[in-house]
């Protein structure tokens, strides 16, 4: 009897992608009640949410008129941060990283629609296939989510090793590290993830109706407390935001140590003799640091709020004179799915806003221009080989930048085109 009321106090919880209204089963029509309960082979019944009637109202209001045009706007732009770092030239090891998570973002948007938002519109057409989305896509939103978070901590690792370690960066920060990383990342989440899979089955109410229910092994009080309560607060929360939360500290005193060494030089006069030296004094490589490093501070607000709920979650599932906060963990988890939904539509502001470098990529890609031509990069890998040279080829460079010419350009390419086949 002890582990029917526990599964009843837990199936209250669906979770965090549901609304948070789910007595354990889910009606063919969208509707959610405990009757069905009656129809499947476990013969327990769940406790009752305490009943609230603003609660539909802010599930409404957070679900369709905030989640859906936010999880728009962010797959279009995610798909945008794709088109313009997959169209970037020189293969680097953070783009490669930024990419794969704007692909998990995408991901998440996606289904928080089909599995949040959609239900509330009122679509009855979805509203009859909702049992099979959500039966499906409830598992691979927590495989996302961890992916997400992870290949975030993997990113600030990369910088952290370039930054503060530069010396070892050309050595571990590779291509083939950095898509090994990718790939354990998304076997171990998966892996970690798989459970998800068996804790709903669907089953049939009547000739023409559908729903789901939990499955026997969320009864088990082991498995819910080592694995949905203990295991997934480590591995989705605690790890990745304490190594976040480390790691950008270093990144910030990295960035500021940058910004003013770089004064220092240009007060001195000696910028131009230092910057092939440091890695991180190059305007690219701070403009990149920077953008990881407002992207894990969003990242550890915005799952602030998550980890407080699931915190909520845990406390009423344990403790039953605990039920006063199940209204306030509610609202906790309405506000924490947006949250969600913010920091996986977000990254595309914080690009605009602190990557120049992007912007004027993102500026040619929407206004149908074309890259730099080849001698205009010519031009860019001779200033890059030459920059201690003296004497003419230090009047050539100042001249190019001050009012560069078709001749003088053709007549650099094939000076440096000579200087390679010298060497």
């Amino acid at each position: 009897m002890e582990t029917k009321t526990f599964l009843g106090k837990s199936a209250v919880l669906v979770g965090y992608f549901t609304g948070g209204n789910s007595s354990g089963v889910t009606l063919s029509n969208g509707t959610i009640g405990s009757r069905a309960m009656n129809a499947s082979s476990e013969e327990t019944t769940p406790v009752q949410p305490i009943a609230d009637v603003s609660m539909p109202m802010v599930r409404f209001v957070c679900e369709v008129v905030v989640n859906i045009p936010l999880a728009l706007v962010g797959i279009v732009a995610n798909i945008l941060i794709l088109i313009v770092l997959n169209r970037q030239k020189k293969r680097l090891t953070t783009n490669v990283l930024l990419q794969a998570l704007a692909l998990a973002d995408t991901l998440i948007l996606a289904s928080s629609i089909l599995l949040r938002s959609l239900r509330y519109v009122g679509w009855r057409a979805f509203n009859d296939l909702y049992h099979y989305v959500f039966v499906s896509l409830y598992p691979c939103v927590y495989f996302f989510r961890l992916a997400d978070t992870w290949i975030t901590v993997v990113m600030t690792i990369d910088r952290y090793i370039a930054v503060c370690r530069p010396l070892q960066a050309h050595r571990l920060c590779t291509l083939r590290r950095t898509y090994a990383a990718i790939g354990v990342i998304v076997l171990a989440t998966f892996g970690f993830s798989v459970p998800r899979f068996f804790e709903f089955r669907l089953i049939d109410l009547s000739v023409s109706r559908l729903g789901f229910v939990h499955t026997p092994l969320v009864a088990n009080r082991t498995y819910t407390i080592a694995y949905r309560m203990i295991s997934f607060f480590v591995i989705m929360y605690l790890i990745p935001m304490v190594a976040l939360v480390a790691l950008n500290v270093r990144l910030w005193y990295g960035l500021r140590r940058a910004y003013h060494a770089r004064d220092s030089m240009i007060s001195n006069g000696s910028l131009h003799a230092r910057n092939a030296e440091d890695p991180l004094m190059t305007s690219s490589s701070r403009s990149v640091t920077s953008v990881v490093v407002v992207i894990v501070v969003v990242c550890v607000l915005c799952n602030v709020i998550t980890m407080t709920t699931h915190v909520f979650w845990i406390l009423h599932v344990c403790f039953a004179g605990l039920r006063y906060l199940e209204k306030t963990r509610r609202f906790l988890a309405n506000t924490s799915n947006i949250l969600v939904t913010l920091n996986s539509a977000i990254n595309f502001l914080i690009y605009c806003l602190v990557c120049r470098k992007f912007r004027l990529a993102l500026k040619r890609i929407l206004c149908c221009r074309r890259h730099p031509d080849s001698a205009a990069g010519s031009i860019s890998r001779y200033r890059s080989n030459n920059t201690a040279d003296v004497g003419t080829s230090s009047y050539l460079l100042v001249r190019i930048e001050e009012k560069p010419s078709f001749t003088t350009k053709v007549n650099l390419s094939l000076r440096q085109h000579c200087n390679e086949e010298k060497y």
